[in-house]
């Protein structure tokens, strides 16, 4: 694991326990809370960070945030049986639902344990901790139940999984959706943007993130410098049913 600092109060704690592609939490001190994005792979993964938290204060609350329903994002949630956890409606429904399902495929990638354990606050536009300055907010597109988070101090966009380089996964034919959750991003005017599986992400790599999107739904014709591009392009196409001939 790799610890990088990424605003005055707001590290990446960056595993590469899994093989293909780096995975980053995000903690986040604020004036009255402390926020955790994202809890990886289970208790074991989690030591570091309540490590750090107990180094960074015992009185303040520790919120934890899940983007999305995908286990690389949620394992570690039991760890944090005492805090609240918080994501949008569907993700919590999706989480319960396919658990069992997700543990079974990826059980090699439980670090420690992987007890259930489902967001206990849910919401489903947005909610705001005026006080801290961050805002959570619905940001469908990788997956349905995808949210974002703003830290209006340092003007940091914490994307998850909507955003990643050098393409993004589609696992939701919403593509209109998906393209006018980016385009939304582009209002918030961040100084920064991150994403769960690519630290530095830039307003062009964005631009051409929605330029890919078009393309796909379109079903236009790309050419791709990898073969990782071009396996996950023919994933992409599989989800929209428009597989070339």
């Amino acid at each position: 694991m790799d610890v990088k600092q990424i605003g005055k109060k707001s590290t990446a704690y960056v595993y590469d326990e899994i093989e293909s592609y780096l995975t980053s939490v995000f903690l986040i001190e604020k004036k009255s809370k402390i926020y955790l994005i994202d809890t990886f792979c289970g208790s074991e993964s989690m030591k570091p960070i309540i490590n750090e938290i107990n180094k960074i204060s015992h009185d303040k609350e520790v919120i934890v945030i899940n983007t999305h329903f995908h286990w690389d994002h949620v394992w570690g949630n039991c760890s944090f049986k005492g805090n609240n956890i918080i994501s949008y409606e569907l993700c919590r429904k999706l989480l319960d639902e396919f658990w069992e399902d997700q543990i079974n495929k990826n059980s090699k990638y439980i670090f420690g344990k992987a007890e259930k354990q489902l967001p206990n606050i849910t919401f489903k536009e947005k909610i705001v901790f005026e006080d801290d300055g961050i805002e959570l907010f619905h940001s469908p597109g990788h997956t349905a139940d995808c949210i974002s988070v703003f830290d209006y101090d340092e003007r940091i966009l914490y994307v998850g999984d909507n955003l990643e380089k050098p393409i993004v996964y589609v696992e939701s034919d919403d593509i209109d959706t998906y393209i006018s959750t980016l385009e939304s991003y582009l209002s918030y005017n961040p100084k920064k943007i991150v994403a769960s599986h690519t630290l530095e992400i830039t307003k062009e790599d964005l631009l051409n993130t929605i330029k890919y999107l078009k393309s796909l739904q379109a079903n236009e014709q790309i050419e791709f410098q990898t073969e990782y591009e071009r396996k996950i392009h023919k994933e992409n196409l599989r989800i929209l049913n428009k597989i070339y001939i």
